[in-house]
């Protein structure tokens, strides 16, 4: 699976979020291919995560930052995240 939708609405959400303040389709988890420049000039292609809120009432937050709705945040290693005024989830990426 590429993505993952997290919400209240369990019919559809992979991920579920009970939280009152959290809306029914909130935000998706996207995996994407991209090309990552080496040090030594070479490009390497890499999976790199990526976040995108889907218009939620109440936000998605990266690091307490609120983000703009339908667009994606790469996400990276010690991130925190928070949909609408629920508890923190911290990234932990495998590089």
């Amino acid at each position: 699976m590429s993505s993952y939708l997290f919400g209240r609405e369990r019919k559809v959400a992979d991920i579920p979020i009970d939280h009152p303040s959290c809306s029914k389709q909130h935000a998706v988890l996207q995996y994407r291919l991209v090309e990552k420049e080496q040090p030594d000039g070479m490009m390497s292609k890499q999976v790199r995560p990526y976040l995108m809120d889907l218009g939620s009432t109440n936000g998605t937050f990266i690091n307490e930052n609120r983000i703009e709705p339908s667009r994606y945040y790469e996400l990276f290693e010690k991130d925190t995240i928070k949909f609408g005024n629920s508890r923190y989830m911290i990234i932990e990426i495998e590089e």
